[in-house]
């Protein structure tokens, strides 16, 4: 069995698309799994299978930016050795285990394995994911940085396995060091208080003596297969033996894969093009070179201008490269919009309920019930309320027959060809703030929030009610995007979350609270269906009017230019 590895890309390639169709039509490898293993931080294991079908996903794979590994898994051969001192000489280190000395000489290859042992690396990049997810979207997601995870390895429980590969790459010694279980008099002037600090001078002396050295810091994070790390359980010692166990195991791993060594994509067509074009526009200058046959001398020469090339335009890259600033992500969500309730609809319902209610209370006060009474009598007698009450249905079903014929009718428009008026788009809710639902924090495009409370009679009263409709969004399917506004609309969320005040996530809540809430919302990602009006949007910045007007301004400003006209 063969394993074919991968190393992923945080930012996905634009051509990712393309890479999964080909992946699944041409090797039936499933797209969705594909893409969760060559997007992401480190390292993940494609597939696996015999050598010959593995080196045909390899040819392809060439084709693209990925580096990947074509490897046979050797069987763990031993579990390193706990040091309990070492020496530090001239020409080598020698560890101090319990049955036998461990010598690293100088020049030696190494393989150092840093890694951390109770799951609280994992947990960290999850809670870096999620939040990257939350204030920057899904088209900026950043992972866990290298210098990020050297830290968090050693604020957890680090260890530290050291390899020595010989001549062909084979494992012939490995160690583990493991903080505050050797002595470190053996660092001499590098030793210091600080057991962890100790293991990471360790490491450091380690890179200083070898010829090669390979570091490895992704495990618990890498999918890589037996390999995955257990959260570190008090009442369970055995979890933590298992999880030294897999390091041993990812130890291995990474040995053979430096011995196969990464398959990158070809660079050399460019090296060949470059130096054509050189030979090209050399003999075009002087044509008697071909004629003289001395192509062979003028290639050397033909070698270094191009290496020149080369240097001078990545001397330019990295002088035009911008230096990494804080990025702030998504932008805040908008504040709501303050003073327009009455141009609601329900506004104007609500004030005509109350209009009615005084008029027939200030009917009661004055006449004591009777002319009141009389009033309710003729109007069911003569059918006027009965008639109102009908009318008043008949208009509902009307309005809803009328939606409902409007929807059918309606056909379902791509976002590139979207006419103005009324149109149906269909696709993915993507995020333009930074908007996270009040109460189960979850990244969405819209929110409602209703909060109930029990009355005297023990049942639930809306108490107020809550929604991000201020907050546009953005529609996207395979032809483009198109910005959503939710103010004024109907909107059916998709999720419905309930809980009580106080909750801490979705854990299951008391019967016995007299206030709750019901959250619903819809997640950035889910497939949606908007019906509604589509209109240019405004640019922001002054009309041409009042460019006119200022450009007018400026002009009589300046005596001498008014004078042109």
């Amino acid at each position: 069995m063969n394993y074919l590895i991968v190393e992923q890309q945080q930012q996905p390639p634009e051509n990712l698309p393309e890479i999964l169709k080909q992946l699944s039509q041409k090797f039936q490898l499933d797209i969705y799994q594909c893409r969760q293993r060559l997007t992401g931080r480190g390292l993940s294991l494609l597939t696996k299978g015999k050598r010959e079908t593995l080196e045909k996903i390899s040819e392809f794979l060439q084709s693209t930016d990925y580096i990947h590994w074509l490897v046979e898994p050797s069987k763990s051969g031993f579990v390193p050795l706990k040091v309990r001192n070492l020496q530090v000489n001239a020409d080598r280190i020698i560890f101090g285990c319990q049955k036998k000395e461990v010598v690293f000489l100088k020049g030696a290859t190494i393989l150092a394995v840093f890694a951390e042992t109770t799951g609280e690396l994992a947990d960290k990049s999850v809670k870096q994911l999620l939040s990257s997810y939350a204030y920057r979207g899904q088209d900026d997601v950043r992972h866990l940085k290298e210098n990020k995870v050297h830290k968090i390895i050693l604020q957890g429980k680090p260890v530290l396995d050291l390899y020595l590969l010989d001549e062909n790459l084979k494992v012939a010694e490995a160690v583990r060091i493991l903080p505050g279980k050797f002595d470190p008099k053996g660092l001499g002037d590098r030793a210091t208080l600080s057991s962890k600090q100790n293991l990471e001078q360790i490491l450091k002396l380690t890179e200083e003596y070898s010829g090669e050295f390979h570091l490895q810091t992704d495990f618990g994070l890498a999918n890589l297969p037996g390999c995955i790390i257990r959260r570190d359980d008090l009442n369970n010692p055995e979890t933590q033996r298992q999880n030294l166990l897999s390091l041993a195991r990812y130890g291995w791993l990474m040995a053979d894969l430096v011995k196969a060594g990464p398959i990158k994509p070809p660079q050399q067509d460019e090296e060949n093009n470059l130096s054509g074009a050189i030979t090209a526009a050399i003999l075009m200058q002087n044509p008697a070179l071909a004629a003289e046959g001395q192509l062979e001398e003028i290639l050397p020469i033909v070698k270094e201008i191009s290496e020149e090339i080369d240097k001078g335009s990545n001397d330019g890259e990295r002088i035009t490269t911008p230096l990494d600033t804080a990025d702030p992500g998504l932008p805040p969500p908008p504040p709501a919009k303050s003073g327009a309730g009455w141009s609601k609809s329900g506004f104007w319902r609500g004030g005509a309920g109350a209009a009615l209610f005084i008029f027939f209370f200030a009917l009661f006060e004055i006449s004591d019930g009777e002319l009141l009474n009389r009033v309710a009598y003729y109007s069911f007698a003569s059918g006027a309320i009965p008639f109102f009450i009908a009318m008043l249905m008949f208009w509902y079903a009307f309005y809803f027959l009328r939606m409902k014929r409007q929807i059918e009718n309606t056909p379902t428009s791509k976002v590139r060809s979207v006419a103005m008026g009324m149109v149906e788009v269909k696709g993915k809710a993507i995020r333009s703030y930074a908007l996270i639902s009040p109460m189960s924090n979850t990244p969405c495009v819209f929110y409602r929030l209703t909060k109930y409370r029990r009355n005297v009679k023990n049942q639930w009263q809306v108490s107020s009610v809550s929604s991000s409709d201020n907050v546009p969004f953005l529609l996207e399917d395979d032809t483009g995007r198109v910005e959503i506004d939710p103010a004024g609309c109907r909107v059916s969320a998709g999720s419905k979350q309930e809980g009580v005040p106080g909750q801490v996530g979705l854990i299951s809540h008391s019967d016995d609270s007299d206030d709750k809430w019901v959250e619903e919302t819809i997640v950035a990602g889910t497939l949606i269906y908007v019906l509604g009006y589509a209109s240019v949007k405004r640019a922001k910045g002054p009309t041409l009017t009042e460019q006119k007007i200022e450009a007018l301004r400026e002009l009589k400003r300046n005596p001498q230019n008014l004078q042109q006209f």
